[in-house]
Formats: structure tokens, C-alpha cells, sequence
């Protein structure tokens, strides 16, 4: 058994170090023999269309300063392929799940791109990207990332289709709204029974909603040793995470995309924990992931 993966060598280039650490992952869990690597198509600049405002989206896509490097990383030719290269992923990821049940895209760089501009190391918002372009699928964001999806809270606001849900314990401007629950959680000030009784939070929010497909933002860089970290999961408290996460997911017969999402150690450290993701994944899934029952995927 092994879990349907959207990667490509596209995703890491070596002149990006941020975005070259994914092959390490990548390279890892082929080895393991726990994914299925699919090379995704990448998206075209017609697909994003509406994704942000026109005048971000063409200095991105052409490298016009300041706004092409928005999103702290020096614009490059293979940073925007990259990028286009893992939105392609979100969408081939998202339309697998829904039809299957459950799929990784072993990508990053999401949920800071705000309407106007990139954010965060993030160029374009690749979970908004699933809503608008499904605009038919009620989409969930479940977000464990370090830092506070603000990005994804902006689209939940503008876009009906889609619902937000952030554990943090860096804010970054996530602060809550229309369609979107904010939780700060240190565990070392309030300990893991507080991030288990977020999650709750977002279980309650998942049954009553019901939605189509939902995101799995499993981000690494809240575990213990990320410098970046105030979270600060233990290796442990950050697989039961990941296994209270899936576990409710499939509970409630949720179609689901992993995104492997932040993480600051060395490149080897963070793929221990990306491994970790996938192996709860499957040992969820166990038999079969059950199949989605909403509208036909288009």
C-alpha cells in the first residue's frame, strides 16, 4: 500500500534553497517504498486566472520588482516554475482525492499569499487555488502549520466555497473570521490537551459542514527542534497529530489532500517528519480510504 503522491523535479530546484530540500523527501519516500510519485501537469498562466489580483499575478509570472519577490525568496525563472509546477500538483492531488478518497502533494508555500502579493515564502495561494477553481466542492482548509494561515483566512472570506481552520503558535496575522477559526497553542505554556481540544474545535466544525474535500496543511515546523518553532511538538505529541487529524478525517468519510507544508531544520530532519506524515496516513488508511460521495469531479 502506498499513498498517491503529486511531485516533480520541478518543485526543488537547487537554486532555491527552501523549495530544493523537497527532494530530499521525495527521494526518501521512493526509497521507503510508501508513495506513488505522479509527475503533475503544470498549471498554465490562463488557469490563474482570478487566483489574484491581475496586477500581482502578471509581475509574478513576468518577474516585475517589487512585487515578484513579495513573498521574501528572490524571483527566478525556476522559483515561478516551481510554483506553477506544485499548483498543478494541488489540483491533480485534489481531484485524485475525490475520487479516491486520499493523496499527498509533497509541496510547500501556500498559505501566506494574501490577494495582492505574495507572503511568507509563499508566491500564490495554492489552497485557494482548489476552491476557486472547484468552485462546485465545499472546500476545508485544516491547517497545523507553525505559522497562522492569514493568506487562507483572507480567501475564506472572499470565495463561499471554502472554510478555514488554523492551529498555530505563530500568529502571523491569523486572527479569525468569516469562515475561518483561529487557535494559538504553545504546548509548553498549555500543553497538548489544548491542541487536542482545537482539533476537537475542527471535528465539531467538520461534522456540521460536511465538506467535499478538505486540505491537510501538516506542517513540520511547529516539532520541537524547528528554529522556528513555539508550538513545539515533541516527535511524538506531532504523530499523534497527525493521527488524531486522520483519523477524524476518515472517521467522517472526508476526502483528503496531505501538503507537506513548512519546515526549517536541516532537509534530512524535515523529511523524517514528512516520512512520519505518511506513514500515519497509511496506517489510517489501513485497507481503503473510503471513496467520496459528493458531485462527479470535473
Amino acid at each position: 500500500m502506498r499513498l498517491h503522491t503529486c511531485y516533480s523535479s520541478a518543485y526543488a530546484p537547487p537554486c532555491v534553497p527552501t523549495l530544493a530540500r523537497l527532494a530530499i523527501a521525495a527521494r526518501e519516500l521512493d526509497r521507503l517504498n510508501l508513495v506513488d510519485l505522479h509527475e503533475p501537469t503544470a498549471l498554465s498562466a490562463a488557469e490563474l486566472t482570478g487566483l489574484h489580483e491581475e496586477t500581482y499575478l502578471s509581475a509574478f509570472l513576468l518577474g516585475r520588482e517589487p512585487l515578484a519577490s513579495s513573498q521574501g525568496i528572490a524571483w527566478s525563472p525556476q522559483l515561478r516554475d516551481a510554483t506553477l509546477a506544485m499548483l498543478g500538483g494541488q489540483l491533480e492531488a485534489a481531484r485524485h482525492a475525490l475520487r479516491h478518497g486520499l493523496a499527498m502533494n509533497l509541496a510547500r508555500g501556500f498559505h501566506h499569499a494574501v490577494w495582492a502579493r505574495g507572503s511568507g515564502f509563499c508566491p500564490l495561494n495554492g489552497l485557494a487555488l482548489v476552491a476557486l477553481r472547484l468552485p462546485q466542492h465545499r472546500i476545508f482548509v485544516i491547517d497545523c502549520d507553525e505559522h497562522g494561515g492569514n493568506g487562507t483566512e483572507e480567501y475564506a472570506a472572499r470565495l463561499p466555497n471554502l472554510h478555514a481552520a488554523s492551529i498555530f503558535g505563530t500568529r502571523f496575522g491569523c486572527m479569525g473570521g468569516p469562515r475561518s477559526l483561529a487557535r494559538e497553542v504553545r504546548v509548553p505554556r498549555d500543553g497538548f490537551q489544548a491542541y487536542r481540544a482545537a482539533l476537537r474545535d475542527i471535528a465539531n466544525l467538520l461534522a456540521e459542514q460536511r465538506p467535499d474535500l478538505v486540505l491537510y496543511q501538516a506542517g513540520a515546523d511547529c516539532h520541537v527542534d524547528d528554529p522556528k518553532s513555539r508550538v513545539r511538538l515533541t516527535t511524538r505529541r506531532f504523530v499523534e497529530r497527525d493521527l488524531q487529524v486522520l483519523r477524524m478525517l476518515r472517521s467522517l468519510d472526508l476526502p483528503t489532500v496531505i501538503i507537506a507544508a513548512g519546515g526549517y531544520q536541516s532537509a534530512a530532519a524535515v523529511a523524517q517528519l514528512n516520512i512520519a506524515t505518511v506513514r500515519c496516513a497509511l496506517h489510517v488508511q489501513r485497507k481503503e480510504w473510503p471513496f467520496a460521495r459528493g458531485p462527479a469531479v470535473p
